[in-house]
């Protein structure tokens, strides 16, 4: 393992960076996601009979392996594309993410819009912006 971190260290650093931007998304959006639940009048799944707390630890389980394997997932893209071409690609990305949900959902004002265009703004600051920044410092 050592001698794959000396042999590639700009591939140690981008994946390194993309784990922990992955993991700083993950953990806004499970406090997103649980704000706009306990907040909300509405349940989405109101024959599930699981308190919030406890929907919350799934949640956040989850979201960390999600949010942390396309961490690294993009830490391993900006290594292989480098600078500009990764940004501009994350850009899109969201982008298009952001016109399929408002095709598909078409609420703007929804509780449920508010924690997705929260997600989507986060998302695209940790691995547009701080990700970069973190790889080329590392």
């Amino acid at each position: 393992m050592i001698a794959l971190i000396e042999a590639e260290q700009a591939l140690f650093a981008a994946v390194l960076a993309g784990w922990v931007c992955g993991f700083a998304v993950a953990l806004a959006s499970t406090g997103y996601l649980m704000f706009g639940l306990s907040r909300a009048t509405i349940r989405p799944l109101p024959n599930l009979r699981v308190s919030l707390p406890i929907f919350g630890i799934v949640a956040v389980n989850a979201l960390v392996v999600a949010w942390t394997l396309a961490g690294i997932g993009a830490g391993v893209g900006y290594y292989l594309s480098g600078g500009p071409r990764f940004t501009a690609g994350v850009a899109a990305i969201h982008a298009l993410a952001a016109l399929v949900y408002s095709v598909a959902r078409g609420r703007p004002g929804s509780g449920e819009a508010r924690v997705v265009w929260a997600t989507l703004a986060t998302s695209l600051v940790a691995f547009a912006g701080v990700l970069p920044f973190l790889a080329a410092r590392a």
